[in-house]
């Protein structure tokens, strides 16, 4: 599976909040965010429900990441999709290591390992 994905009863603007905090808490740096829907609205004038991408990046993760493969930089910094349908969020993290063993010819040992702390971490504020 290339990414993991949940769904949970809770709505994206509130994910959002908890899962930013913890991740800063947690010293992971969200390097950026777009909220999809503000975005819409604003210069389209199209509403849709709470849609948010987050880049986020735990910089001795990316460090050892490059150490191993200096093409990973093409599957990082992580990130946390947050997508809303029906006061249902879905929250999806892309896997580096699915994408780095099949395109870049790696263990992704590595990539697993920081995967593993930041879903533990995301699983935290979504339960």
């Amino acid at each position: 599976m290339y990414a993991y994905e949940k769904v949970v009863d809770s709505g994206a603007d509130q994910l959002f909040s908890r899962i930013y905090k913890k991740l800063k808490d947690e010293n992971w740096v969200v390097v950026s965010y777009v909220d999809i829907s503000e975005m819409m609205k604003k210069q389209y004038n199209i509403t849709m429900e709470p849609y948010y991408i987050m880049d986020v990046c735990y910089p001795p993760a990316a460090r050892e990441l490059l150490d191993d493969n200096y093409d990973i930089g093409a599957f990082i910094p992580c990130k946390v999709i947050l997508a809303q349908r029906d006061k249902k969020t879905k929250v999806i993290i892309p896997r580096p290591s699915v994408l780095s063993r099949e395109f870049l010819n790696s263990s992704g040992k590595i990539a697993e390992k920081y995967e593993d702390i930041i879903i533990n971490l995301v699983d935290a504020e979504i339960k």
